[in-house]
Protein backbone atom coordinates (compact mmCIF):
# COMPACT_ATOMS: atom_id res chain seq x y z
CA UNK A 1 0.00 0.00 0.00
CA UNK A 2 1.47 3.45 -0.84
CA UNK A 3 0.68 5.99 1.60
CA UNK A 4 0.07 10.11 0.32
CA UNK A 5 -2.12 12.78 1.09
CA UNK A 6 -1.92 16.33 -0.06
CA UNK A 7 -0.13 17.77 2.94
CA UNK A 8 2.87 19.46 3.73
CA UNK A 9 4.80 16.86 5.63
CA UNK A 10 6.49 13.72 3.64
CA UNK A 11 3.00 11.99 1.97
CA UNK A 12 4.50 8.60 3.25
CA UNK A 13 4.09 9.27 6.79
CA UNK A 14 1.28 11.58 6.91
CA UNK A 15 -0.69 9.20 5.49
CA UNK A 16 0.57 6.49 7.70
CA UNK A 17 0.03 8.82 10.87
CA UNK A 18 -3.46 8.86 9.62
CA UNK A 19 -4.06 5.22 9.38
CA UNK A 20 -2.05 4.11 12.69
CA UNK A 21 -3.50 7.28 14.64
CA UNK A 22 -6.50 4.09 15.91
CA UNK A 23 -3.04 2.19 17.39
CA UNK A 24 -2.12 5.45 19.11
CA UNK A 25 -5.47 6.15 20.85
CA UNK A 26 -5.65 2.18 22.28
CA UNK A 27 -1.90 3.19 23.70
CA UNK A 28 -2.72 6.71 24.51
CA UNK A 29 -5.83 4.95 26.80
CA UNK A 30 -3.64 2.95 28.60
CA UNK A 31 -1.43 6.41 29.46
CA UNK A 32 -4.89 7.79 30.63
CA UNK A 33 -5.58 5.14 33.02
CA UNK A 34 -2.54 5.02 34.61
CA UNK A 35 -1.97 8.71 35.13
CA UNK A 36 -5.86 8.96 36.23
CA UNK A 37 -5.20 6.19 38.51
CA UNK A 38 -2.11 8.23 40.07
CA UNK A 39 -4.62 11.38 39.67
CA UNK A 40 -7.28 9.58 42.13
CA UNK A 41 -4.54 8.21 44.85
CA UNK A 42 -3.40 12.35 45.25
CA UNK A 43 -7.15 13.04 45.32
CA UNK A 44 -7.63 10.31 48.59
CA UNK A 45 -4.01 10.32 49.62
CA UNK A 46 -5.11 11.44 53.49
CA UNK A 47 -8.32 9.10 53.17
CA UNK A 48 -7.04 5.74 51.73
CA UNK A 49 -5.22 3.22 53.46
CA UNK A 50 -2.34 2.35 51.34
CA UNK A 51 -0.07 -0.78 51.88
CA UNK A 52 2.99 0.09 49.69
CA UNK A 53 5.22 -2.30 47.57
CA UNK A 54 8.30 -1.06 45.75
CA UNK A 55 8.10 -3.98 43.05
CA UNK A 56 4.92 -2.70 42.11
CA UNK A 57 5.82 0.89 41.70
CA UNK A 58 8.80 0.00 39.48
CA UNK A 59 6.40 -2.28 37.63
CA UNK A 60 3.94 0.54 37.15
CA UNK A 61 6.46 3.09 36.16
CA UNK A 62 7.68 0.10 33.81
CA UNK A 63 4.44 0.07 32.20
CA UNK A 64 3.69 3.59 31.24
CA UNK A 65 7.55 3.82 29.99
CA UNK A 66 6.53 1.27 27.63
CA UNK A 67 3.76 2.86 26.35
CA UNK A 68 5.55 6.16 25.53
CA UNK A 69 8.15 3.95 23.73
CA UNK A 70 5.40 2.51 21.93
CA UNK A 71 4.17 5.66 21.13
CA UNK A 72 7.31 7.19 19.99
CA UNK A 73 8.55 4.33 18.14
CA UNK A 74 5.07 3.26 16.22
CA UNK A 75 5.69 5.73 13.42
CA UNK A 76 8.91 4.27 12.30
CA UNK A 77 7.31 1.73 10.47
CA UNK A 78 5.91 3.79 8.19
CA UNK A 79 9.67 2.98 6.04
CA UNK A 80 8.66 -0.40 5.93
CA UNK A 81 5.57 0.24 3.07
CA UNK A 82 4.01 -3.15 3.82
CA UNK A 83 0.75 -2.17 5.12
CA UNK A 84 -2.80 -3.57 4.02
CA UNK A 85 -5.86 -4.66 6.25
CA UNK A 86 -3.96 -7.73 8.00
CA UNK A 87 -0.89 -6.11 8.88
CA UNK A 88 -2.90 -3.21 10.13
CA UNK A 89 -5.33 -6.14 11.98
CA UNK A 90 -1.91 -7.13 13.50
CA UNK A 91 -0.42 -4.13 14.10
CA UNK A 92 -3.88 -3.24 16.92
CA UNK A 93 -2.87 -6.03 18.79
CA UNK A 94 -0.05 -4.63 20.50
CA UNK A 95 -1.62 -1.73 21.95
CA UNK A 96 -4.69 -3.26 22.41
CA UNK A 97 -2.60 -5.99 24.88
CA UNK A 98 -0.75 -3.10 26.71
CA UNK A 99 -3.67 -1.79 27.35
CA UNK A 100 -5.22 -4.67 28.52
CA UNK A 101 -2.36 -5.25 30.75
CA UNK A 102 -2.65 -1.70 32.30
CA UNK A 103 -6.00 -2.31 32.91
CA UNK A 104 -5.07 -5.54 34.86
CA UNK A 105 -2.17 -3.71 36.95
CA UNK A 106 -4.70 -0.55 38.89
CA UNK A 107 -6.42 -1.57 41.72
CA UNK A 108 -10.00 -1.01 42.37
CA UNK A 109 -10.51 2.88 43.93
CA UNK A 110 -13.65 2.20 45.53
CA UNK A 111 -11.94 0.35 48.21
CA UNK A 112 -10.93 2.77 51.94
CA UNK A 113 -7.67 0.27 51.98
CA UNK A 114 -5.53 -1.37 49.17
CA UNK A 115 -2.58 -3.58 50.06
CA UNK A 116 -0.86 -3.63 46.69
CA UNK A 117 1.09 -6.53 47.80
CA UNK A 118 -1.94 -8.69 47.55
CA UNK A 119 -2.98 -6.67 44.66
CA UNK A 120 0.16 -7.60 42.80
CA UNK A 121 0.11 -10.89 43.74
CA UNK A 122 -3.78 -11.53 42.62
CA UNK A 123 -2.96 -10.04 39.52
CA UNK A 124 0.43 -11.67 38.78
CA UNK A 125 -0.11 -14.10 36.36
CA UNK A 126 -3.09 -12.65 34.09
CA UNK A 127 -0.52 -9.47 33.84
CA UNK A 128 2.51 -11.30 33.14
CA UNK A 129 0.70 -13.40 30.70
CA UNK A 130 -0.71 -10.74 28.59
CA UNK A 131 2.98 -8.49 28.85
CA UNK A 132 4.20 -11.66 27.53
CA UNK A 133 1.82 -12.28 24.65
CA UNK A 134 2.67 -8.22 24.19
CA UNK A 135 6.70 -8.97 23.96
CA UNK A 136 5.81 -11.89 21.59
CA UNK A 137 4.19 -9.45 19.41
CA UNK A 138 6.87 -7.14 19.60
CA UNK A 139 9.53 -9.80 18.43
CA UNK A 140 7.22 -10.68 15.55
CA UNK A 141 6.11 -7.39 14.26
CA UNK A 142 8.86 -6.74 11.89
CA UNK A 143 8.97 -9.97 10.47
CA UNK A 144 4.99 -9.26 9.92
CA UNK A 145 5.96 -6.25 7.98
CA UNK A 146 9.56 -6.81 6.18
CA UNK A 147 10.31 -10.31 6.42
CA UNK A 148 13.05 -10.32 8.57
CA UNK A 149 14.04 -9.92 12.70
CA UNK A 150 14.79 -6.27 13.62
CA UNK A 151 18.47 -6.03 15.51
CA UNK A 152 16.42 -5.29 18.63
CA UNK A 153 15.52 -8.86 18.90
CA UNK A 154 17.51 -9.92 21.35
CA UNK A 155 16.25 -7.48 23.83
CA UNK A 156 12.51 -8.05 23.29
CA UNK A 157 13.31 -12.30 23.72
CA UNK A 158 15.14 -11.60 27.33
CA UNK A 159 11.60 -9.43 27.97
CA UNK A 160 9.68 -12.37 26.98
CA UNK A 161 11.62 -15.10 29.31
CA UNK A 162 11.17 -12.25 32.28
CA UNK A 163 7.90 -11.88 31.90
CA UNK A 164 7.30 -15.91 31.36
CA UNK A 165 9.93 -15.89 34.64
CA UNK A 166 7.38 -13.73 36.38
CA UNK A 167 3.95 -15.38 35.03
CA UNK A 168 5.50 -18.63 36.38
CA UNK A 169 6.98 -18.01 39.65
CA UNK A 170 5.79 -16.29 42.67
CA UNK A 171 9.13 -15.86 44.35
CA UNK A 172 8.98 -12.16 45.42
CA UNK A 173 12.82 -12.02 45.18
CA UNK A 174 13.16 -12.50 42.01
CA UNK A 175 10.30 -10.13 41.02
CA UNK A 176 12.40 -7.85 42.29
CA UNK A 177 15.29 -8.48 40.42
CA UNK A 178 13.61 -9.00 37.37
CA UNK A 179 11.79 -5.25 37.48
CA UNK A 180 15.07 -3.43 38.14
CA UNK A 181 16.44 -5.85 34.99
CA UNK A 182 13.60 -4.61 32.92
CA UNK A 183 14.75 -0.92 34.09
CA UNK A 184 17.87 -1.85 33.13
CA UNK A 185 17.47 -3.37 29.77
CA UNK A 186 14.86 -0.06 28.80
CA UNK A 187 17.56 2.51 29.29
CA UNK A 188 19.86 -0.16 27.42
CA UNK A 189 17.35 -0.12 24.59
CA UNK A 190 16.32 3.34 24.36
CA UNK A 191 20.48 4.41 24.17
CA UNK A 192 21.27 1.96 21.19
CA UNK A 193 17.95 2.43 19.17
CA UNK A 194 15.74 4.67 20.37
CA UNK A 195 17.08 8.27 21.54
CA UNK A 196 16.25 9.23 17.62
CA UNK A 197 12.42 8.88 16.47
CA UNK A 198 12.65 6.10 14.11
CA UNK A 199 16.31 5.47 15.50
CA UNK A 200 14.88 0.73 15.45
CA UNK A 201 13.49 1.63 11.95
CA UNK A 202 16.20 2.59 10.39
CA UNK A 203 18.87 -0.11 11.72
CA UNK A 204 16.04 -2.30 10.62
CA UNK A 205 16.38 -1.00 7.15
CA UNK A 206 19.96 -0.76 6.94
CA UNK A 207 20.59 -4.08 8.23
Amino acid sequence: MRFGYNTGMDPAISSFAFVVSLVAVINGLGIVRLLSSFAEYLRRRRTLQMGHFWIYYVQTTFQLLIHVLLWWSILGLSEAGNLNFLTYLYLLVGPTLLFLSTSLLIPDADTDAIDLRSEYLAFRKDYYSMIAAFWLWVIFIWPVFVGRFAPTVKIFVVYLAISLLQRFSANLKLHGTMVVANCILFAEFVGLFAMQLGGAARSMMQS
